[in-house]
């Protein structure tokens, strides 16, 4: 009872910090930023809800990149939430189960950590402070702009739980194998970055316990990670057809550069230009570090900080404080990337540069490291609070304040994003052309067209909106596409007044190799692009319920003798 206390806390939380002015829209409007992103999840719940009902192939898509199709092994479809969510997909829309999702993510994700933190404090409120700490970090108030595959990350301190319940054998060998094995195949389908990333710190922290813990440890921490050993081998069955899509056909290079995808030495103590508190006064500064504002996690503010030395002073004499001291500070430094940078200057090589190269790792960015030592600071904050080691039954009133004010320094102002809670493009912005279904009058059940909407993604919804019965020749689905993808300059929101016009014979080879049937462009068309159009198509354009069509399906034959 009191788990699920703590449970409906941190689910309020969510609802009040994140989603409270779009509760009663959940179908229509975003509880993040309605972005390119956004299109893909909820284009992805629903071609898994019709993997259920019409036996679509969940890991090659052929309504995309038509005819030929896209693996979707290294797509984030989060096969897994999305199949989870196929009934309520089908009976409202997949907006509304991804928006449930996003909502249900941070509190999921303080749960976790709260059962965590009363393993190891035995203590209600001490461990529901843990909670917030990491349900409630820099690094899930960032991503919940709009990154569904990243929030869900409750998995990672789940497993954690179970490791400790095992290392205190409060639960039997079958039944961790069983439910840490489904707990790792849960997260790989959702991310494998944040699969791979836990595999990676997990064993980081096998082998501190076993190196640093004690002679009482080793025996424990050898035992558990056979059985971790065996849950991986239950993982890999359970998603070996995933897994053998995923090495079968993995990406050609690195999806993005881990060097500027990084934090900076000062991001701990200076806050993001995203950040509510702070935030304006230091940009001057954080606006010279090497990522992107919106995806700097790593900062934690001088008041956690100070949680921090007066933990490690209070408890200096314990090998389990340097121990999750010890984790704390290796992620962070990790984060750091290839190459260190101190205010915006590159300095020295930063250890990321040692496992670069590491499958699956070699896609990871190490600007998402800090996620792993917010867990470790929710713990330390949560066993500073509740005294452990010293007698006390709890810290002071100053405690919780300290703590409080800490949380509430993590805040970042997404409301100042310009798509944040906004009508989602599956509800106002989808031309009538498709809402009304006049797009049967125009387009057969399987014809294969080039969709180009006002923004990148809106595509996606264009298909939902059909039912998937039409074929997309190019779409977005994140950084994976087919080879040669872009040779005519397709994903952008080509119809803005000032898109760049591809080269004719790009765009002749495009529809040609592709075998479009139809060119449809949302209104109103950037001039450039309708001439441009009508001389690669040879026709005119129609004006039909908010798009403009060039319509490349030959002449009905004429009827015999005519």
């Amino acid at each position: 009872m009191r788990a699920l206390g703590a449970f409906l806390l941190f689910l309020a939380t969510s609802i009040a910090v994140f989603a409270l002015p779009v509760m009663p829209h959940l179908a229509s409007r975003c509880v993040a930023s309605c972005l390119s992103d956004t299109a893909l999840y909820a284009w992805s719940f629903d071609y898994m809800a019709h993997v259920v009902r019409a036996g679509f192939d969940p890991l090659y898509a052929t309504v995309v990149w038509a005819p030929g199709g896209v693996s979707l092994a290294w797509v984030t479809t989060l096969s897994g939430p999305a199949l989870l969510m196929a009934p309520f997909t089908t009976w409202v829309n997949p907006l509304f189960s991804v928006n449930v999702m996003m909502i249900m993510a941070p509190a999921l994700a303080a749960w976790a950590t709260y059962l965590v933190c009363v393993r190891v404090t035995h203590r209600f409120w001490p461990a529901v402070m843990g909670g917030f700490v990491f349900g409630f970090s820099v690094y899930m108030n960032q991503h919940m702009r709009a990154h569904l595959n990243l929030v869900l990350i409750f998995f990672m301190p789940l497993a954690v739980y179970l490791v400790l319940r095992r290392l205190q054998k409060d639960i039997r060998p079958w039944a961790f194998v069983l439910l840490l094995g489904i707990d790792i195949a849960a997260q790989f389908t959702v991310s494998t970055e944040l699969a791979a990333t836990t595999a990676m710190f997990g064993g980081v922290a096998l082998v501190g316990g076993f190196a640093f813990g004690g002679r009482a440890l080793r025996g424990p921490i050898v035992r558990t990670t056979l059985l971790i050993g065996l849950s991986y081998v239950l993982a890999a069955i359970l998603l070996a057809p995933i897994l053998s899509a995923a090495f079968s056909d993995p990406p050609p290079e690195v999806f993005r550069d881990p060097t500027l995808n990084s934090v900076d030495a000062l991001s701990a103590v200076v806050p993001p230009p995203t950040a509510r508190f702070g935030g304006e006064a230091f940009s001057s500064l954080s606006d010279r570090f090497p990522g992107l504002p919106q995806d700097d996690t790593a900062y934690i503010g001088v008041a956690l900080l100070l949680v921090v030395v007066l933990f490690a002073v209070q408890r200096r004499r314990e090998r389990s404080t340097w121990l999750v001291l010890g984790f704390f500070v290796f992620a962070m430094v990790l984060a750091l990337g290839p190459t260190i940078f101190v205010g915006g200057e590159p300095t020295i090589g930063g250890p990321q540069s040692l496992i670069g190269n590491l499958p699956l790792i070699q896609h990871a960015l190490p600007e998402r490291y800090p996620a792993y030592a917010s867990l470790a600071l929710a713990v330390i904050v949560s066993l500073w609070l509740a005294g452990a080691g010293v007698g006390a039954r709890g810290g002071p009133a100053w405690r919780y304040g300290l703590v409080a004010v800490g949380v509430a320094m993590l805040s970042i102002n997404l409301a100042a994003e310009p798509h944040y809670h906004q009508p989602f493009a599956g509800s106002d912005s989808v031309p009538a052309f498709f809402t009304e279904g006049t797009y049967r009058d125009y387009l057969a059940p399987g014809d294969n067209i080039l969709a180009v909407p006002a923004e990148l993604g809106e595509e996606l919804t264009w298909q939902s909106a059909t039912d998937m019965s039409i074929l997309l020749a190019r779409a977005y689905v994140g950084p994976v596409h087919p080879t040669g993808h872009d040779e005519a300059g397709l994903l952008q929101p080509v119809s803005q007044p000032d898109a760049k016009v591809p080269p004719p014979n790009a765009l002749t080879h495009f529809i040609d190799q592709r075998g479009v049937d139809a060119v449809v462009v949302q209104e109103p068309v950037a001039p450039q692009w309708s001439q441009v159009l009508t001389e690669v198509t040879g026709v005119d354009p129609q004006s039909v319920d908010g798009v403009a069509i060039w319509d490349l399906s030959p002449p009905p034959e004429a009827p015999a003798g005519a």
